[in-house]
């Protein structure tokens, strides 16, 4: 499977690794987390945005 990715993921790539002195574990470890919040941070929007859709106020449940 090819990853293609865009010229800016790979220049935060670069500056990811740079940050770790070119520590290429530690650097993915903090890609993955950055990952791991940004799909937290959106599973939490999307429950809001759920709530909301559904309260009364809306027109529907109730």
């Amino acid at each position: 499977m090819t990853v293609r990715q865009s010229p800016a993921g790979r220049e935060e790539a670069a500056e990811i690794l740079a940050l770790h002195n070119g520590n290429a574990l530690e650097a993915l470890r903090t890609m993955i987390a950055e990952r791991d919040a940004v799909e937290e941070r959106l599973a939490i929007a999307t429950m809001i945005m759920t709530r909301r859709c559904d309260s009364p106020r809306h027109g529907r449940g109730g």
